[in-house]
């Protein structure tokens, strides 16, 4: 059985929507139309969460970061506001995917059976419990990455990729093969998803996040994890212009 979460305001869409996923195999579909009514479910529990951002009582993306203290299963934000800082701080919060209104329910079908295969198979992946580099020590119980001088927290996206990452240290993959190896689809031509989670990452983990040596994003190769860092590269000098 999937149980899905869905907090959505608008009733039409709520009630379309419930009663398509209701007509796929072993799903369940439990309706909040306002963020208190997503609240009061926090002692239950569900496989995803579908959570628009525009709600009556409060922005959704402020929820996802409350909801994210009880629940650990992929949250996918489903809004009709789909420039990119409405995506960056989505995703920065907590959310693990996003969909765009209008949207074909098949579609929002194939996203929450993506981000369910994904856990599973996330699940089943050896521990990385007790992983060291030169950058940081993992902690993959709490999702923790301890650093000198301090820790920080990984949002569950954050945590799937470096771990990706450090399974297969120095291989090169593609943003578009990101999305496809963590969330389990094609990622159609958008990638602001796997570059919003990447830059966060980067932030959480290298000394000077605009000149990364550890994760780094090769021209005409894509991103590699380098365990033990890499030189950065020196700043280019403006060159002098020829006299005349």
């Amino acid at each position: 059985m999937i149980r899905v979460l869905m907090v959505e305001d608008d009733p039409v869409i709520r009630e379309t929507t419930r009663r398509f996923l209701e007509t796929q195999t072993d799903f369940q579909v439990v309706c909040a139309a306002t963020g208190e009514d997503a609240l009061a479910r926090v002692g239950e529990k569900f496989d995803v969460i579908l959570l628009d951002i525009l709600l009556p009582d409060i922005n959704g993306v402020d929820l996802c970061q409350r909801l994210r203290g009880w629940f650990h299963c992929p949250i996918i934000f489903t809004s009709c506001l789909d420039d990119t800082d409405t995506i960056v701080r989505a995703l920065d919060l907590g959310g693990d995917d996003f969909l765009s209104k209008p949207y074909d329910h098949k579609i929002l079908l194939a996203r929450i059976m993506a981000n369910v295969r994904r856990v599973k198979m996330d699940s089943a992946e050896p521990s990385l419990q007790g992983y060291r580099c030169a950058a940081f020590t993992l902690d993959a119980d709490s999702h923790n990455v301890i650093l000198e001088g301090g820790s920080a927290h990984l949002a569950d996206m954050e945590y799937r990729i470096l771990a990706l990452f450090i399974r297969h240290p120095r291989a090169f993959f593609t943003a578009n093969e990101l999305y496809k190896k963590i969330w389990g689809k094609d990622s159609l031509g958008d990638v602001r998803t796997v570059q919003v989670h990447i830059h966060n990452l980067r932030r959480k983990i290298e000394p000077d996040p605009s000149r990364p040596v550890y994760l780094r994003n090769v021209w005409g190769k894509g991103y590699i994890f380098e365990p033990e860092g890499r030189r950065p590269e020196p700043a280019a000098k403006n060159p002098k212009s020829p006299r005349s």
